[in-house]
């Protein structure tokens, strides 16, 4: 675990070597429907907030309404 954010919806950032890649960046999030996803993310990112951003392509997330 590199970074937990108290939001269950923003996520954990996980980091895991993969055998023939090396070490890949996950991003494991809650949906509105209450499953767990594990997503990938780039391997810059420091924050699970962070990695929201890359994944949404802004400069901050924000979200008004979840669904």
């Amino acid at each position: 675990i590199i970074d937990a954010d108290d939001d269950a919806e923003i996520g954990t950032l996980l980091e895991a070597d993969i055998p023939d890649s090396g070490k890949e960046r996950f991003l494991r999030v809650r949906c509105g429907t209450k499953r767990d996803f594990v997503l990938p993310v780039a391997r810059e990112v420091k924050t699970a907030l962070e990695a929201q951003c890359w994944m949404w392509q802004v400069d901050e997330y924000k979200p008004e309404v979840r669904t």
